[in-house]
């Protein structure tokens, strides 16, 4: 966990109103509140999917438990500090030069556009639906020759602030497809249906313990319920194995590789 030093400022975009601070590593963090009008579960659907998605190596904005003294909670809009405790909120690395995939020239400079076919992937595990059409679930860190994607926000993961044990349990064998206009940004350079393999057989081959291990990680302010715990770590279980049908049928319906 890292701790908060000084507040900068509310951003402007975002459902879950969230805030930058400085950290004592000397980086600046996205910072969701716990008190933030989604609610607390998609903290624990943002700690999840960092685990996850770092543990495969995909290209994921970095993200840490941000300590938030009393101090500095005073500091914050006066219609939030008064309901925002001191303790773990979640953040996410700021990349100051972070910009939309929105143009073809800022997408083929990327350096690491083959990792596209795994955000794919990943985003049907997880059930996250919301970045398929988001061009702010996905931003692009631009260098001088080079730039390089990742993903932010994995709030809308786990059916967001509607999740609950039953409608894990109910829902894990059935996977749905969905594409939209953020992927379709990528599909020129979705060439190649290994790339899509590679993923959903590192997936499948996830060890049931570590997915376990990541999703009891989760601090309990955010997630206390034990049955909320395993009943995520059971749906992720669950659904490797229906990953490469749903992948094939994007394939086939959607990018014709």
């Amino acid at each position: 966990m890292k701790k908060a030093v000084e507040y900068i400022g509310a951003l402007k975009r975002g459902e879950t109103k969230p805030h930058l601070f400085k950290c004592e590593d000397g980086e600046t963090y996205v910072v969701k509140l716990m008190s933030n009008p989604v609610g607390k579960k998609i903290l624990a659907h943002e700690h999840i999917a960092n685990g996850l998605a770092n543990y495969l190596s995909l290209p994921v904005a970095q993200g840490e438990s941000i300590f938030l003294s009393e101090e500095l909670i005073k500091q914050l809009p006066e219609s939030e500090f008064s309901k925002t405790q001191p303790g773990p909120h979640f953040g996410c690395l700021y990349y100051k030069n972070a910009v939309r995939p929105t143009t073809e020239n800022r997408i083929q400079k990327c350096m690491n556009l083959h990792q596209m076919a795994g955000i794919i992937v990943f985003d049907h595990w997880v059930r996250n639906r919301d970045r398929c059409s988001n061009y702010f679930n996905l931003i692009i860190d631009e260098g001088e020759e080079q730039n390089k994607i990742y993903m932010i926000d994995q709030a809308g993961c786990f059916f967001s602030s509607i999740r609950s044990s039953k409608r894990l349990k109910n829902t894990a064998d059935y996977m749905d497809v969905f594409w939209g206009d953020l992927y379709k940004e990528f599909k020129p350079y979705l060439k190649e249906k290994e790339l899509f393999y590679y993923y959903i057989s590192a997936i499948e081959q996830f060890p049931d313990d570590e997915i376990k291990a990541i999703v009891h990680s989760t601090p309990p302010e955010w997630e206390s319920d034990p049955e909320e715990l395993e009943a995520l770590a059971a749906y992720l279980i669950q659904r490797k194995e229906k990953l490469g049908v749903t992948i094939k049928k994007l394939l086939n319906n959607h990018i014709k590789i």
